[in-house]
């Protein structure tokens, strides 16, 4: 699948996230929203550059699920951040744990991931997606369009926070995120923890949307 968003170069802006304090919720909801409001100018200025309109997406940084008028619940159950495609808005809930200075990396990383699927759904791949999805016969083409979507997202937060690598963490402290294991579920339509990251580090590195075709590689590439 083509899109206009291939073929643009990496871009930068300058941000300048404050501190998370320990126990603060403000400081992290300050934190989140310089982050996001810095999403907003990577990505208007990439939109600009391909000449497609653009409207960045609301967001609602929460303590606990609220509803969205379209969506119902939101973050979906079990998930730490959701967009909403009917509203252009994306959730993300923050558990008391991660009110720490060193979640950063964990947190721009999310609210970068979920902004990407408003990325894609300005730039017509969530149609593509959805046409597909509509059509697809039985629940592992199912899952495998939905990896190709979930991949695509985590690659694009990659181009995002390339673009803002002076105001984010070192790569590194993303990379630390990435260890463990993932409900099967999970990686049934997101992809495994070491696919998730390779496509992660594939934006990062070079800051280049086109980078972020997960639609036409090989199904391993997206496993």
């Amino acid at each position: 699948m083509d899109n206009l968003l291939y073929a643009l170069t990496p871009g930068r802006v300058t941000c300048r996230p404050p501190e998370i304090r320990t126990g603060d919720w403000k400081s992290m909801r300050r934190y989140l929203t310089t982050v996001s409001a810095c999403l907003d100018r990577v990505w208007t200025r990439h939109f600009q550059r391909a000449r497609v309109y653009y409207r960045p997406p609301e967001r609602r940084f929460v303590r606990q699920r609220v509803r969205d008028r379209e969506c119902g619940l939101m973050p979906s159950k079990g998930a730490d951040g959701t967009y909403c495609d009917a509203t252009r808005t994306y959730y993300v809930i923050v558990a008391g744990e991660d009110l720490v200075p060193w979640a950063e990396a964990i947190m721009a990383e999310l609210v970068a991931h979920e902004y990407a699927h408003h990325v894609q759904n300005m730039s017509y791949i969530s149609d593509y997606y959805q046409e597909a999805y509509d059509v697809a016969r039985g629940r592992a083409r199912e899952d495998l369009l939905s990896r190709r979507m979930e991949l695509q997202a985590e690659c694009f937060a990659g181009v995002a926070l390339h673009a803002m690598r002076a105001a984010v963490p070192p790569w590194h402290r993303f990379r630390e995120q990435y260890t463990g294991t993932l409900d099967a579920a999970w990686v049934r339509d997101h992809g495994r923890l070491a696919t998730q990251l390779r496509w992660l580090e594939r934006g990062y590195r070079t800051g280049r949307p086109g980078t972020c075709d997960t639609w036409s590689p090989a199904v391993r590439q997206v496993t």
